[in-house]
């Protein structure tokens, strides 16, 4: 199984980050390779470098543990 990568962000209420804008939620990807994720990634934060209470981070998909043999018993 292939890594994916995401960038994923949105503007928040203020600087505790806690409470995202309705409406502001972006998710870009899914990428092959992380230094596409990157560059989507610096693309984003470049163009929202004025707006303080705006994030992004790039994110990539988690193996399940089901593909790795695991049973939900194990978790």
């Amino acid at each position: 199984m292939q890594t994916k990568y995401w960038v994923i962000g949105a503007d928040y209420r203020d600087f505790t980050f806690n409470e995202v804008v309705d409406g502001t939620s972006c998710v870009l990807g899914p990428f092959a390779d992380y230094r596409d994720a990157s560059s989507a990634w610096r693309e984003q934060a470049t163009a929202s470098r004025y707006r303080a209470t705006t994030r992004f981070t790039i994110v990539m998909d988690a193996a399940s543990p089901r593909y790795q043999g695991y049973g939900a018993g194990a978790l």
